[in-house]
């Protein structure tokens, strides 16, 4: 081992990453930064164009290292100390910058000075060696490093001491000078990179929350593990826990976006591509998700204090029953903010589980999403008891009885609602032509006449059954000019049908000065047996798709138009119609396109009596996805909230039918049994006697009074800072 001598003291030179620590202070800080904000990654990535200098600079300046924390070869820090003792200059020089350097230095108490980068240098390999040689001359210091970046810096030093190297290292670093010393203990080339990524993802609690939204994604369609839904909640709690403020929130966040990049990635089949690239629904699918994250990242923040667990078991109860409760008051603000998107509620997830989903009829979807989001939190509590008292056998127990309990006697109550009498006043004879018809087919205006007259073909073939209501979906009529209505007409007259279908309805607006001077709609018709549209009847749909129907902010924001294939906007409609049908009597009332989705819509349709809700829709947009089965799946809830049949009409999937339970009695399949393709699904509709249900008479109440126990929940919060 190299000494110094008092003629001819030789200072020591010592590299910090990967040879002083066994980690890099770039990655060290990063990961400080990525914790904070995952989306500082793009301005990373800035600083990063700006040179490696710049960017450890800029690093340095936000993150604040613990040198405690880092691990170090401890055999070669003894022997730095045995060189210090001896009264040896040693020199800490560094590629990484001066500001995160320094700290390091102070807390090992073994160096002279401190070389670093200083954000326009970055002092590695050469630049080093320039540094060192100007300083200490021509093999005027002894060298410790460990990469291959420092055999330049060996060749021109006296000594080599090796440290933390590879094999390949170390063999090269005997051709660049004297070795005086190796300290190469078990070395990982990926130990750099290990630790980052457990910094990252482990303590920060982003892996956990990460699996915690993935497994809530496959509680939806198409995996259908509705289990993962009473888990996923739990997961994210326990990701959350013993951190507060902008850590939670973050955990939460993380955990939202990798649950709706997963559930919503259809919106990339949008058919609308910029040099055959996705890019408008890419930036699309990007905000929304980034957006709903948002409220996952605030329920994870409102559950995480450190005083949410309590040493008794009633502060436990509160808090699982506040975190449902705050989980459903998050649905309800996302159901209405901006228009509202109510899309993959928690509870939605649960619509095979027919006789626990009946308690939909007093409080909504929001009392299922309660239940699974309660029962979850009740056993992440028992498991931290099983943990906190492993003696007791039973500490568990008190902790998920109660959310257990509950879900027991609402599947007996549910079982006995499915399984009770109705009485059947008519019947009605139902026709749902799936015309299935591209997207990008629809907005070719050449082929207008030839896809209505497939859907003409489809109907007729229909129509040999002996048809009361005949049903086409939305987008299915591509113009609705004169020989559109002469058509219509004509066949509902000569086939003595009722005809429900979609167009476009233009209506003058007041003072309207020419033709052209029209709001537009997007509206559902009812054409009856005389051969006549009852123009007394039209419905416009109230519930826009944000652009698709209209563009945001678009004076405001002209360069928002290019990320969507639409030029102009539909204007909103302001209240339900009901559509009195005769011979037989049965009265419906639509919904167009994902207003199927929206408890407080399906509660408005049903207010005037309706018998059954009919909901016309082109999901053709997405492809062949998941996403008409989560559509479907999030509309049977519509019908056991308000006690009435649903019927659905869609351009390619699911067509099908859904009795007052939530039950799907009937699914459109074509012949190789795919539920996207063309055909014709003919039922037998029973009209029942109908009881209003008690969600229907009340609407909301349960979410509200959840909004409710929330905000007292977010106050008690605020006041505990």
């Amino acid at each position: 081992m190299p000494q110094s001598s008092a003629e001819n003291p030789v200072p020591l030179v010592v590299d910090l990453d990967g040879t002083l620590i066994k980690t890099d202070l770039m990655w060290e800080s990063l990961a400080i930064w990525l914790q904070r904000n995952p989306f500082a990654i793009f301005v990373i990535l800035f600083w990063w164009t700006r040179g490696r200098a710049f960017l450890k600079e800029r690093l340095g300046k936000g993150a604040r290292l613990d040198p405690a924390t880092l691990p170090c070869n401890e055999k070669f820090l003894a022997w730095l100390r045995e060189q210090k003792k001896t009264g040896r200059k040693i020199v800490l020089a560094t590629a990484s910058d001066f500001q995160m350097a320094k700290p390091v230095a102070d807390y090992f108490g073994l160096f002279d000075e401190v070389l670093a980068s200083d954000g326009r240098t970055n002092l590695r390999a050469e630049n080093k060696l320039k540094a060192l040689v100007a300083k200490f001359g021509e093999r005027g210091f002894d060298y410790a490093g460990n990469s291959s970046a420092d055999l330049t810096v060996w060749r021109g030093a006296r000594q080599a001491i090796v440290v933390n190297a590879s094999r390949a290292v170390q063999k090269k670093a005997r051709g660049a000078a004297e070795v005086a010393a190796t300290f190469c203990e078990r070395n990982s080339s990926l130990a750099t990179l290990t630790r980052f990524l457990n910094e990252l993802f482990g303590r920060s609690g982003y892996l956990l929350a990460v699996f915690a939204g993935l497994l809530l994604a496959s509680a939806f369609p198409k995996v259908d593990f509705a289990g993962g839904a009473w888990v996923a909640p739990g997961l994210l709690a326990f990701a959350a826990q013993n951190k507060r403020g902008g850590d939670a929130f973050r955990v939460g966040f993380i955990a939202g976006l990798s649950f709706w990049l997963a559930s919503l990635y259809w919106l990339l089949d949008i058919p609308y591509r910029w040099h055959s690239i996705p890019l408008g629904p890419g930036a699309g699918w990007l905000a929304l998700t980034t957006v709903l994250s948002l409220f996952f990242g605030t329920w994870a923040w409102l559950i995480s204090d450190q005083w949410r667990i309590g040493r008794f078991w009633a502060g436990r109860l509160i808090w699982s029953l506040a975190g449902a409760a705050a989980w459903v008051a998050l649905e309800m603000i996302r159901a209405r903010l901006l228009g509202g998107f109510p899309w993959n509620f928690l509870g939605a997830s649960q619509f095979k589980m027919v006789p626990l989903i009946q308690i939909a009829s007093v409080t909504g979807v929001y009392g299922v999403s309660f239940l699974v989001v309660w029962t979850s939190l009740s056993f992440y509590s028992a498991v931290r008891m099983v943990f906190a008292k492993p003696n007791s056998r039973f500490a568990w127990q008190p902790e998920v009885f109660p959310p257990l309990f509950a879900v027991v006697i609402l599947f007996a109550l549910g079982e006995v609602k499915v399984n009770r009498p109705v009485t059947t006043i008519a019947t009605i004879r139902v026709a749902l032509v799936q015309p299935s018809i591209p997207q990008d087919l629809i907005w070719d205006e050449s082929a207008n006449s030839k896809r209505f007259q497939q859907l003409l073909q489809l109907s007729e073939g229909a129509l040999t059954n002996q048809v009361d209501l005949l049903v086409w979906p939305e987008s299915a009529v591509p113009q609705f000019d004169e020989p559109t209505y002469a058509a219509i007409t004509n066949l509902t007259g000569s086939h003595h049908i009722w005809l429900i279908f979609n167009a476009d309805d233009a209506v003058p607006r007041p003072k309207a000065t020419n033709e052209q001077d029209n709001d537009y709609f997007n509206a559902a018709f009812l054409a009856g047996p005389d051969g006549r549209l009852r123009f007394d009847e039209i419905y416009h749909k109230q519930k826009l798709v944000m652009f698709g129907e209209y563009i945001p902010l678009v004076d405001w924001l002209p360069f928002v138009k290019w990320f969507t294939p639409i030029t102009g906007g539909y204007t909103r409609g302001s209240s339900a119609v009901t559509f009195d049908l005769e011979n037989p009597q049965a009265a419906t009332s639509p919904l167009i396109c994902y207003e199927d989705l929206f408890p407080q819509m399906g509660r408005r349709a049903t207010a005037d009596g309706a018998d059954f809700l009919i909901n016309l829709t082109n999901d053709g947009w997405f492809g062949q996805s998941a996403e008409q089965w989560q559509h479907e799946m999030g509309a049977i809830f519509r019908a056991v909230e308000n006690g009435t049949p649903l019927v659905r009409c869609c351009n390619n999937g699911v067509t099908c039918w859904i009795d007052d339970h939530g039950r799907q009695r009937e699914i459109f399949r074509d012949g190789n049994g795919s539920a996207y393709g063309a055909g014709t699904l003919i039922f037998t509709l029973p009209i029942e006697k109908r009881e209003i249900t008690f969600y229907t008479r009340c609407g909301d109440w349960f979410g509200w009074s959840c909004t409710g126990v929330a905000l007292a929940f977010l106050g008690l919060k605020i006041a505990r800072r």
